[in-house]
Formats: structure tokens, sequence, C-alpha cells
């Protein structure tokens, strides 16, 4: 460490100690700074700033034996100086040269030095600096970003971190009654296992892995089977494996099915056989590669459910002309009768999934499938039947996988910014805090309802 006394601090005022407690965000009233405290220097080949302090108070008693300070039994006896890293101040990470006093016993002749509540004992690392950590760790920011801003390693942010994440990782606690199930990606062909408090939005834990044997001993081993009776329902998207396992986990938990994921499914079967039909239509011939550009321009429009076009308003359109939005979509529809068969089936199940008819839904898919239906919305249906007695109760509940959902979008961005994670176990505390710690702005129904009014007004 090399301190060069000749460079200012800049300016002409002299901090007092009470100044420069209140600037360092010091709550000790022991340590004292005097005038001209503040220095440049270089430390680790980095241009840092150094603040000089010192330490001192009369203890009452002897911290090794406790015998009372009387008749100046407790001596001072020399100081030990710390370098403790702070919070940066300005543009240079901060340091403070504190002169710790140290003390002895007559008693029991041992030496002892003075402590201070900025730093716990043996660290030299300030608690605000520990803070600053925890607080930037809900952004989404990476280690290394957090470790400059605070002048610290990254190997110290994530201690602090998973130090942390193990308040808020604790097995005691009863399952809520609603549950959501999901899985993110973490690494090349991994998948991790999430589940939430579908009510809430909390998260409860995170899995390595989603296969059922590494979920069902988790939840066999964590919770008891009268704790898991309690579960009242699961949401979960179509994969087969939670179904398969969810009724041995949950006796009593209703399944529900993810209402996004149904209309994503038949969505997805769509739009394969619109691009199936266009490509189709790629040729040499002048009128075919004429309705291969306008199904390849406007395919929105076909996705598009149909009590959402427009069936009065004439607007302009590229290779259309002057036409009314309902009527072109008519037109592309008239290209193939693959296309519009499976287009007249994929508006019925999105509108009976609209209007949460279960009976309308049933009538649709357990209707003898047309031949002139494309394969893919053939396999869409098969699966929507498999889990037709789930899709009931997606039609008697309010809850979905929507808040899972967004919270996996998040967990994606801090991946993506951390330019991936090696370590799972760290990746997740990283998660349980940026969630757990984050604060929550909550509205009831009377203020929201307040502010509406007011702006109405």
């Amino acid at each position: 460490m090399i301190v060069d006394e000749n460079l200012p601090l800049g300016g002409t005022h002299l901090p007092t100690s009470n100044d420069m407690l209140k600037v360092l965000d010091i709550q000790d009233g022991n340590i004292q700074f005097k005038d001209n405290c503040v220095n440049y220097g270089l430390y680790k080949g980095k241009r840092c700033k150094f603040i000089e302090g010192k330490l001192t108070y009369t203890p009452k008693a002897c911290a090794k034996c406790q015998a009372q300070n009387e008749s100046y039994s407790l001596y001072r006896n020399g100081t030990q100086l710390s370098r403790i890293t702070l919070p940066m101040s300005g543009i240079y990470p901060t340091y403070l040269l504190l002169k710790k006093q140290r003390f002895m016993c007559k008693s029991c002749r041992a030496t002892f030095t003075a402590k201070t509540p900025i730093v716990k004992d043996h660290c030299f690392i300030a608690n605000t600096v520990n803070s600053l950590v925890l607080f930037k760790t809900t952004e989404a920011q990476s280690i290394k970003n957090i470790a400059r801003d605070s002048s610290v390693s990254e190997a110290t942010v994530q201690r602090i971190i998973n130090k942390e994440a193990k308040n808020y990782q604790s097995y005691d606690r009863i399952l809520p009654a609603h549950l959501s199930f999901d899985e993110f990606k973490y690494a090349k062909g991994q998948l991790a296992f999430e589940y939430i408090d579908a009510k809430a939005g909390d998260i409860l834990d995170i899995l390595p892995s989603r296969d059922g044997r590494t979920v069902k001993s988790h939840f066999i081993s964590h919770y008891s089977l009268r704790d898991r009776k309690k579960v009242q329902t699961v949401t979960v998207d179509m994969n087969a494996s939670y179904t398969g396992f969810i009724p041995v986990l949950f006796p009593k938990a209703k399944i529900i099915i993810d209402r996004f994921h149904i209309v994503q499914l038949i969505n997805r079967s769509m739009n394969k056989t619109r691009v199936n039909v266009m490509n189709r239509l790629n040729t040499s011939n002048g009128e075919d590669q004429k309705k291969y550009r306008r199904l390849k321009r406007y395919w929105k429009k076909i996705l598009k459910k149909e009590s959402n076009l427009s069936y009065t308003n004439y607007s302009y359109y590229s290779m259309f002309g002057q036409r009314l939005e309902a009527a072109i979509v008519s037109e592309m529809l008239d290209y193939d009768l693959n296309l519009s068969t499976t287009y007249s089936i994929y508006q019925s199940i999105i509108k009976a999934v609209e209007e949460n008819n279960y009976d309308k839904l049933t009538e649709i898919l357990n209707k003898k499938i047309d031949k002139n239906i494309s394969s893919y919305m053939k396999t869409s249906i098969k699966t929507l039947k498999k889990h037709l007695p789930y899709i009931k109760n997606t039609f008697s509940y309010p809850y979905s996988n929507g808040k899972i959902e967004g919270i996996n979008n998040k967990i994606k961005v801090l991946n993506r910014v951390a330019y991936g994670y090696r370590n799972f176990s760290n990746y997740k505390s990283r998660i349980i805090l940026h969630f757990n710690m984050k604060p929550k702005v909550k509205k009831n129904e009377d203020e929201r309802q307040k502010n509406t009014c007011s702006a109405a007004a």
C-alpha cells in the first residue's frame, strides 16, 4: 500500500470528526478523525482513497476475564492498524485506515483490541459494503459488476449472497394450498425445476433437475404427507411427467393446465400449417408466388382471433389494395383446403377457451376429425383430448402459470447478464435473493380505484 500525502483532497474546508462520520455513514462515535485525514494512494496497482481514523474509548471490563475496570486496572497498550473496505466514495475505491486502541488487563495480563459495530470481528469489510452487495443483487447485474462497484472480489460477493440466501431457504414452512410448477434452462441441455406459490407468486424452491425421481424425492424428504394433502391445486403446462407424479405427491390436489399453453399449442399448429402451405406455393409459377408472398407477409392475420378482425373498416394492404381485413383473411384461406379447414377448428377451439365453455370444447375435440385438417392440428387435438380432465379444472379455477412465467423471464435475464453460471448452487442463491430482497409494491383495490377516479377527474 502506497500513500501519497502530497496529493490534496481539494477545497479549503477541513472536515471535522462529526462531518466525516456523517459522510461515511458511520454510527460509532468512538471513531475520531483529524483534519487532513484523507489521502490518495495506490493499493494493488489501483488509485484509491484512504481515510485515517482512530478508535478509542474507556472499556468497562476486560474482554478476556470480565474484570471490572477499577483503579486503572485496564490501561492502553498501543494501537493496531486495520484497513477496512468502505463503499466507494466518489470514483475511487475507499478504505478506512483505522487505528484500533489496544488494552492490557492487570488482572489476567491479557490484551484485547477495541471493537466497533461498523465491522464484524476478524473481518476487514464494512457492514455497509455487505448491505451494498445485497442491494445490488436485486438488480440485473453480473457478479463481476457488483464486485467492481463494491470494491471487493467476486468470491466475496458470491460468499455474501450464499450466506444471506440461507435465510430464505427454509423447509419448516407449510406448503401453500395452490402451487405452480415450471422449468427453465440454466445450462446447455439442462433444465431446472421450479415451484412457487400460485397465489402470492413467491418462489418456494428450485431443483437442479425436473425429472420425476428428483422432484418426488425432494417433496417426500422435505414435506410430510399430511402437509402435501393440504395442497388443493397444482398448475402446470402439458408436460406428461408432471401429470404422472402429481397425484402421488399431492393426493387431493387438482391438476390445472395453464390456459396460455392450451392456446399456444393450437396456435403453433395453425402456424405450422400456414408455413407448410406457403412452402408448397413457393414455385416458379407467378400466381403461386403471389400467394406465397401474401401468406408470408400477413401471417399474423391468420393467427388473429376471428372476433378481432375488422369487418367494416377498409384499409390499404400491400398486394391486396383497398380491402377489409376479414376479406383478405378469407381470400388467403381459399388458397388451400387444408388451411381453411384447420383454420375453422382453430378458431372454434380459441372461442371455447375464451368463453370457458368446457362442454363446447369437449364437443369439438370428440367430433370425428376431418381428413382435411393438417397433421399438426390432429396431433394437438389428441394432446388436448388426453388432458381434458385437467382442462376442466382450468375453466373452474382462476390460477395460471402467469406469475411463474414472469419469474422465468427475469431468471433468463439474470443468466444472460452473468454470461451463464457454472455452479447451480450459486445460481440458485442469486435467484432466491434477487426475488426475495426486491421491495414489493402492492396496491389494494381501494387505492387503485381512487387513482382511477382521480385520473378520470
